[in-house]
């Protein structure tokens, strides 16, 4: 609970800031003030009418007391009389508040708003047995949970007559949160201000609707709203605050006369700027935690210190008066201020605290060495190493005070204003923190500052780290904390077990951060711990936190590869469990810094260093390489055990005993956290051979291979030594080798660092791990990087213009000419990017050959992938892992194979795919798909995949989601087992019956089926085959002539190279580059030929570029292809495309790699055109796309008809086969110049080519369109549903659509009709299809 600055006010949870209720004092600006909005009328102000309320109370008041002292206490009249001063009339009771099937007993009612009256003085957070209102529950939990399960109360009110609660609806916040005012203190004491912030904030007129208006539109919800908003831009403000201060501070260290051994130590590099940025920021992460914890009142002993040291502190070295000096201004050169700072965090730091200013010795942050590695006691505490830069600096009053005024104090239309430290969650001071990785400390030693500055390569990118929305952090908690804790708490057989069980469950974020979702995990647990020992639904905060520090300490892991993102994870778990005058919770053990990504596993080690760590990376000697691994060879002589090794043996099961007794134990004093530090120091001693040993294995992959390296290498060998330590000269020089690979890498072993949750059994287990055990959850957001080094990331501050080098091979040329420069810099640039290069090298090397990730190291490897098998990695069997991921996760094709072992395995939960249009993330682009992905463990088999597609928010879940299961996945895609993307159930119900209607799909992998033996082709690659590539000016210049639009010299002939965008459904003359305009030339789209055009059997169209014939021809011949015409699809395109899958046909030709090209070998393929380009086939396509690319896997798995199906009698018209029906409309719409003759002989027909006629084109694909929603088994209202989806069709061109889809629908009646009856369809077309109009043969052509 934290203190506002008006003593009787109290502020549990995040409810209001307490910046709302000074604006609604004094802000002549914020709306609803007005008296005439408190129905006061124009003549007396609100002041005025809260006066006379005040006096009228106070009096009521007195009698209340005398009645007490009497023992007649008149409460019911008390409360009466305060709520008709605040124009609630006389209250009605209620006689319950029914919701669903439970029946709330809530004392009265007015409009929407619940008010519960107490008797005086009753307890609000718990039972009280024989009293009317709190003996079946607590009032608090009672009310709030009313309030979260009915959509028709949002704001409620109850009171005890000594205290009054403001509650709001907290199913959006993280617990129960409230505003109580001390009526007992607001009353005795004539506290008149405070007074009035509850007349303006619990007047009737702040919760007053019209009969037409929501709860939400009252004045108190508005003015909530605006305050949220208010507090989003203070915490911006605060980003920068934070940013300034630790400017301030580092300058103002720098710039202290008598600080002049730090700025050698920055000037000599002795101390790098990257360090003094972290040390000067844990100073400003100390100030803040200060801040908070002053303001929530857990800061000060309350129960051991008397009053008078309270007081003490308070007036003399109080956060509170430091910031109100700030708030005010002025300062002086003086240093008494950082005086005072050190002395209360030295306190903080120091077993006894300081007792004669209240202070308890709490630790953690601010916690220094007192014991040395013996356990001794020091003479006199020291820093440990990120704190010894700043240890006796001094700090002029000047720069305190402004540091202080950049984090505590907010400026807003002229007016300064404090902070909310008191609402400020650990996950905005997590935000704060990930945006300061997006800034490199710059030391300038002539102007003595120290400055911060946006650059390329900073930590953010090293890192990945990004803030996670809280929105969307608690939609993953639903699905995948909340059934783990549900399971956990299932068998046991009271709340004592219960309890048990919930303080068992382990959750681990392996790239925690700044702890955003350890913090929200430990919330959930806590608050579960807390129902049960209170036996309330809706726990008191107080309750909450009181759990939180048992939650911490026992439940939560977290693992980061940046030592100062994992101390900042232990702060904001500080912040939300300290308790007052106890110290913070020892967190070393299970907060710890390493790579998660890059490590090993007790089977990967017994198996032995594999071959494929001795590959050559870049730097290294081939014959090194060669000697290297001959020496692994015969050293390789058998298996290593992990735990084995010379001397006495310590097993894992002994370290897992000595560390969940660390874990468990909660300090009750400062001292006890030395002893539990003291003992994870031995617990590390214990476990570095073991440590070694992996350290070892996974250096090998990495080790440099040269001469140099050529005599001490890392082998199977250096297993067999290294867990006792060298012994000559040589093998000293390998293990530093791997000490120095470990610090670069930091590799990190799962079992080695949480030995208590991986259980390593002697005799060893038989699995991919070699472990049992694991996490009970995982979560996180895991970085979204590359790992492969990006050229122009790297020289983007370093080297501008070869960033921006016009393309990649002069980039490459340019980084090549570095080497050889006269420059020494270009020299030294030249080798750190070589260095940069070997080490992206060795971690793709890491993932992929180490065996650690079968399934997600391959292709262009992205960290979140293997993040998301590592969550999969480190779960127990019964447990769930979730994640902020990629929607690529679930789609792109260098998952699939994990995405199929989910699905084949059955442990897929859920997942829930948003777009970022309404910027949840606001450093990514809007268009970019992301997922909340929930898997379980392999024991925990999931049949019921829950899924929702193409969100905006998490609240939309609820509402879209719907089930598939996993048979219904392997149906949908059965050979990469990825997840189609459908936006709504009735989307999948329609394509899952399409599919199970077709029964197969074109090409089907295992077991192979592919009935129209289909190949592909991506003939020319429009970067790659660049150099193939002619335009027509040096063509012509060459002496090449342009017959149509093939260029001739001699025998040779240059073919046009076709790009996707000159070819459409059944017409491949739909754009050309002949007369392309400067404008469209930059929007990327060409001129299209008219109507006479078209209509012209010899009218072909302009390419941009040519390719010589045996290019195409030798292309074409290696996949034995001898027709003279070509059938493929538009590669680029999206579902929300006016038409997605836009198949083609057109005569042999060069084509770009964006139209790749299907390759039936069967003799007629009209059946397998129509069909793709059928709407049906299209709307399926769509639902299978999450990006901008209809790929290979994509078409294989779409359900097309096979060839034998057009065998079959058509259904409509039994006289014909589908083919003949089918054929006769392809032909006329695809034969429509002399170059296509060679397709249409192909399929019986030898006239010479149709005319071009729109509106008999138009008919012959609608019929083709009914037919196939036919031939899909799709029903009639399902078709105009489909049609309906194509939304950028119906909006660009609402009449064309109109007139489409009503054409379609009147021929699918007509071909249902005759299905029914028997009598053939009869087509509106005359001459019927086939038949229609054509040219004069091309002999016959003048």
């Amino acid at each position: 609970m934290s203190r506002s600055p008006f003593p009787s006010l109290r502020v549990a949870g995040s409810l209001l800031p307490a910046d709302l209720f000074r604006r609604v004092l004094d802000d002549p600006k914020f709306p609803g003030r007005s008296a005439e909005e408190y129905g006061l009328g124009q003549r007396v102000t609100v002041r005025e009418a809260s006066s006379r309320a005040f006096d009228d109370l106070t009096a009521e008041w007195q009698a209340l007391q005398r009645g007490l002292e009497r023992g007649k206490p008149m409460v019911r009249d008390w409360l009466r009389r305060l709520f008709k001063a605040l124009d609630f009339g006389l209250l009605a009771e209620s006689g319950g508040i029914p919701v669903g099937d439970k029946t709330y007993r809530v004392s009265h009612l007015w409009q929407h708003v619940p008010i519960h009256l107490l008797p005086w003085a009753v307890d609000l957070d718990r039972k009280t047995k024989g009293v009317k209102g709190a003996a079946e529950a607590a009032p608090q939990s009672m009310v709030q949970e009313l309030l979260n399960n009915s959509d028709a109360h949002l704001w409620a009110i109850i009171s005890n007559g000594q205290k009054l609660r403001l509650l709001r609806d907290s199913r959006m916040l993280p617990g129960s949160a409230y505003v109580e005012f001390d009526l007992e203190l607001i009353f005795s004491e004539g506290l008149f201000s405070d007074f009035m912030v509850l007349y303006r904030l619990v007047h009737a007129t702040r919760f007053m609707v019209d009969a037409e208006q929501l709860p939400k539109d009252c004045w108190l919800e508005r003015w909530r709203g605006a305050a949220i908003e208010q507090g989003e831009r203070a915490l911006d403000r605060l980003r920068v605050g934070v940013e300034k201060a630790i400017t301030t501070l580092g300058t103002g260290f720098v710039r202290n006369p008598a600080n002049g051994r730090l700025r050698a130590a920055l000037g000599s590099g002795e101390l790098d700027r990257y360090d003094y940025k972290r040390s000067v920021l844990r100073l400003v992460y100390r100030l803040l935690f200060w801040f908070v914890a002053e303001d929530r009142e857990v800061l000060l002993d309350t129960e051991g210190a008397p009053q008078s040291a309270r007081d003490k502190y308070a007036r003399y070295f109080s956060a509170r008066r430091l910031r109100e000096r700030a708030r005010r201004g002025g300062a002086d050169h003086h240093e008494d201020l950082w005086d005072a700072v050190r002395i209360v965090f030295d306190a903080l730091g120091e077993p006894e605290g300081q007792p004669a200013l209240a202070l308890p010795g709490i630790g953690g942050l601010f916690e220094r060495k007192t014991h040395d590695e013996r356990g001794a006691r020091l003479d006199r505490s020291e820093p440990d190493e990120l704190d010894a830069p700043l240890e006796g600096l001094r700090l002029s009053n000047a720069a305190v005070v402004e540091a202080v005024r950049h984090l505590a104090v907010v400026e807003s239309d002229g007016n300064r204003r404090p902070v909310d430290f008191q609402n400020l969650d650990s996950e905005e001071l997590g935000s704060v923190y990930e945006s300061l990785l997006e800034l490199d400390p710059v030391y300038d030693p002539a102007e003595q500052t120290f400055t911060l500055e946006a650059a390329a390569g900073n930590e953010r990118k090293t890192t990945g780290s990004y803030y996670t929305p809280s929105s969307l952090t608690e939609a993953l908690l639903d699905s995948a904390l909340d059934p783990v804790l549900d399971d956990a708490v299932f068998g046991a057989s009271d709340d004592a077990g219960r309890i048990a069980a919930l303080l068992n469950v382990t959750v681990c974020d392996p790239a925690c951060g700044s702890g955003h979702f350890l913090v929200a995990a430990a919330r959930r647990i806590a608050r579960r711990v807390a129902q049960l020992r209170s036996g309330e639904d809706e726990p008191s905060p107080t309750l909450v936190r009181g759990a939180m520090r048992e939650v911490v300490s026992r439940c939560i892991y977290g693992v980061d590869i940046n030592e100062t993102a994992a101390e900042l994870a232990k702060v904001s778990l500080w912040l939300e469990s300290v308790e007052p005058g106890k110290p913070l919770a020892f967190l070393d053990a299970n907060i710890r810094v390493g790579n998660a990504l890059l490590g090993t596993t007790p089977a990967l080690v017994a198996a032995g260093i594999p071959k494929e760590a001795f590959k050559p990376l870049i730097g290294d000697d081939p014959d090194a390489v060669k000697a290297i691994k001959k020496i692994n060879a015969n050293d390789a002589v058998g298996e290593v055990g992990l735990f084995t090794f010379g001397g006495a043996e310590l097993t894992n099961a002994a370290i897992a005993t000595e560390t969940a007794r660390l874990v468990a134990s909660l300090p009750g004093k400062l001292t006890d956290t030395y002893i539990q530090r003291r003992r994870l120091r031995q617990i590390d001693e214990q476990r570095l051979p073991h440590k070694r040993k992996a350290d070892a294995w996974c250096a090998a992959f990495v080790q440099p291979m040269d001469s140099a390296h050529l005599m001490y290498p890392i082998t199977e060998g250096t297993l067999e030594w290294i867990v006792d330590g060298p012994e000559n000269l040589l093998q000293a020089q390998t293990m530093a080798t791997v000490e120095r690979l470990t610090r670069d890498y930091r590799f990190f072993h799962w079992h080695v660092e949480f030995p208590h949750v991986f259980e390593v059994p002697e005799g060893g287990v038989n699995n991919e791990t070699g472990w049992r055990g694991g996490f009970s959850c995982v979560l996180g957001n895991p970085p979204w990087e590359r790992v492969k080094l990006q050229e122009q990331e790297f020289f983007a501050s370093r080297k501008p213009e070869i960033a921006n080098a016009k393309n990649a091979a002069a980039r490459k040329k340019l980084i090549a000419a570095l080497e050889h420069s006269e420059s020494e810099v270009d020299r030294d640039l030249f080798k750190d990017f070589q260095a940069e290069l070997r080490f992206a090298e060795g971690w793709s090397r890491l993932l992929r050959d180490s065996g650690r990730y079968p399934l997600t190291g391959r292709g262009d490897i992205n960290t979140y992938a293997v993040f998301a098998e590592t969550g999969r990695t480190i779960l127990a069997s019964r447990a769930r892992v979730g994640m902020v991921l990629p929607t690529g996760i679930a789609t792109d094709a260098t998952t699939q194979y994990f995405f199929k072992d989910l699905v084949t395995t059955r442990t897929l939960a859920s997942i829930y795919d948003f777009e970022n249009e309404e910027k949840l993330f606001d450093d990514v682009h809007h268009s970019f798909r992301f997922c909340l992905w929930t898997a379980s463990g392999k024991r925990c088999r999931q049949n019921r995949i829950n899924l929702a597609f193409r969100l905006r928010q998490p609240r939309e879940i609820q509402e879209r989601r719907f089930v598939l299961t996993p048979d219904d996945i392997t149906l949908l895609n059965p050979n990469t087992g990825t997840c189609p993307v459908f936006d709504y159930k009735r989307n999948a119900d329609s394509t899952l019956s399409m599919y199970r209607h077709v029964n197969r799909v074109l090409w089907q992998e295992e077991p192979e089926d592919n009935r129209w033996n289909i190949t592909f082709l991506r003939m020319l690659d429009m970067a790659n085959d660049s150099s193939l590539f002619r335009d027509r000016d040096s063509l012509e210049a060459k002496g090449w002539s342009l017959e149509g639009n093939v260029f001739h010299l001699e025998d040779q002939r240059m073919l046009p190279l076709y790009e996707a965008k000159m070819v459409h459904h059944f017409d491949h003359r739909l754009g050309t580059y002949d007369g392309q305009t400067e404008a469209q030339a930059k929007m990327g789209t060409l001129p299209r030929p008219g109507q006479a055009q078209k209509d012209d059997p010899s009218f072909k169209t302009l390419p941009r570029y040519w390719v010589p014939e045996s290019e195409v021809d030798e292309r074409l011949k290696r996949k034995g292809w001898a027709k003279d015409w070509l059938l493929g699809w538009r590669d680029i395109c999206r579902s929300s495309d006016a038409r997605t899958m836009i198949a083609g046909v057109f005569p042999v030709t060069a084509i770009g790699h964006t139209f790749p090209l299907a390759m039936p070998g069967v003799a007629r393929v009209a059946g397998l055109y129509a069909n793709l380009c059928s709407f049906v086939a299209d709307y399926v396509a769509r639902q299978k796309m999450a990006g901008t690319h209809l790929t290979y896997s994509s078409i294989t798995q779409l359900p097309v008809l096979p060839p034998e199906a057009y065998d079959l009698p058509c259904e409509w018209e039994t006289a014909v086969s589908r083919e003949e029906w089918v054929t006769a409309r392809v032909l006329e719409l695809s034969y429509t110049t002399y170059d296509m003759a060679g397709f249409a002989r192909d399929h019986g027909d030898d006239g010479p080519p149709f005319r071009w006629d729109e509106e008999r084109r138009f008919l012959l694909r609608a019929e083709l369109d009914a037919a196939y929603f036919h031939l899909y088994g799709v029903p009639k209202d399902d078709v105009e549903y489909i049609m309906d989806t194509f939304r950028a069709f119906k909006n660009n061109e609402p009449e064309r659509f109109a007139k489409t889809k009503g054409e379609i629908l009147g021929i699918y009646d007509g071909m249902a009709k005759a299905i029914e009856t028997g009598e053939p369809y009869q087509t509106r077309l005359d001459p019927p299809p086939g038949y229609g109009p054509r040219h004069p043969a091309e002999s016959e052509r003048g």
